[in-house]
């Protein structure tokens, strides 16, 4: 795992992952946010718990994502990961089914409140395959500009 940009100011950061599974790639981006100190070490377990039952891939199009995300007791702060795969990993979907995923949004929410405009930006971001396929292709500017946009209020 590598990072490519850790914002601070804005509570965001973006790393580069490569795993053979969906849980080794949760695990690398919830160390990614423990490191920098926004959640508690409890949530890389909870998160592959709540994946485990409540599945958030998505399949999108060509390029298909997934939101990962716990409850907030795991959290110290708010957060959001980005997590771009080097080869597409499987992650259930709510159906039963599964889908290949290359790209991840990992959300650290401290507020329940906060977590369905947080979820609505990201399906509304999800839809335009142009913007995901920049983002894949690692265009720090555009990572910056998406990542802002999502953690503005």
């Amino acid at each position: 795992m590598d990072k490519i940009i850790s914002n601070k100011e804005k509570s965001y950061l973006a790393v580069t992952l490569s795993g053979d599974n969906d849980k080794e790639v949760i695990k690398q981006m919830a160390s990614a946010l423990e490191e920098e100190g926004y959640v508690k070490d409890t949530f890389a377990d909870a998160i592959v718990k709540r994946e485990s039952i409540y599945p958030t891939g998505l399949p999108v199009g060509e390029i298909n994502v997934a939101i990962p995300h716990t409850d907030p007791e795991h959290v110290n702060n708010a957060a959001v990961c980005l997590g771009i795969l080097d080869k597409p990993v499987t992650f259930n979907v709510m159906e039963g089914e599964t889908t290949e995923v290359s790209l991840l949004f990992m959300l650290s929410i401290k507020h329940k409140e906060d977590q369905m405009g947080m979820l609505q930006k990201l399906i509304s971001l999800c839809q335009d395959q142009n913007t995901l396929k920049e983002i894949l292709a690692k265009d720090q500017d555009k990572i910056n500009e998406v990542m802002t946009a999502l953690v503005e209020k």
